[in-house]
């Protein structure tokens, strides 16, 4: 069976993804283990619904979205939320923030050490002490562990340059979710330097 094409974000422009796939890796950590995921953006926003599904309450939702200035991002929370709210936020936002070349954002438990984060070229971080719920549901995405796994970052060069770039789904940009969100007591929290 022939390897399908891995589809980037939309925002996230490189001239050659050859060698990127959908898989990932794990490794053991002192309080637990981190998954890598590279996971093409289509998939995205029902991978995060299903992860939503597996995180204990309260939960929260973060918004990491760029400010002016080099590598400056603002931090927003939406605290204290049900399962189903971070469903909704997962569903309704999903494809925005799947699409979006420069944003990042994760959902995450108040009381345990469970996270999904997505960071810089859309590369997922899922950090848990329970690996075999998230071990199923790569499974249901037919992600396949391999070790070294190629993520966006690995095949940049002078002669392989990225271009992120804000997009707009339905007529929404990701700096309107603050605005958007406002409803379910998204605040800012500070501003962060990488």
């Amino acid at each position: 069976m022939a390897e399908k094409t891995f589809r980037a974000a939309q925002g996230i422009r490189i001239p050659d993804v050859s060698g990127v796939h959908c898989a990932y890796e794990v490794g053991e950590k002192e309080d637990g283990w981190q998954f890598t995921v590279v996971l093409d953006a289509p998939r995205m926003p029902a991978f995060l619904q299903d992860y939503c599904d597996l995180l204990p309450e309260p939960g929260y939702f973060t918004l990491e979205l760029p400010a002016e200035g080099e590598n400056v991002y603002d931090i927003y929370y939406v605290d204290g939320c049900t399962r189903p709210v971070l469903k909704a936020i997962a569903g309704r936002y999903g494809n925005l923030l799947a699409e979006d070349g420069d944003v990042r954002f994760g959902f995450a438990c108040h009381e345990a050490s469970e996270q999904v984060y997505v960071g810089d070229l859309k590369t997922v971080q899922i950090y848990t002490a329970s690996p075999q719920p998230i071990r199923s549901l790569l499974e249901k995405y037919h992600l396949k562990e391999e070790s070294g796994c190629l993520k966006l970052w690995d095949i940049l060069s002078e002669e392989n340059p990225c271009e992120l770039i804000h997009v707009e789904v339905e007529e929404e940009s990701v700096f309107d979710l603050p605005e958007l969100l406002s409803d379910a007591g998204i605040y800012l929290v500070g501003r962060r330097e990488d």
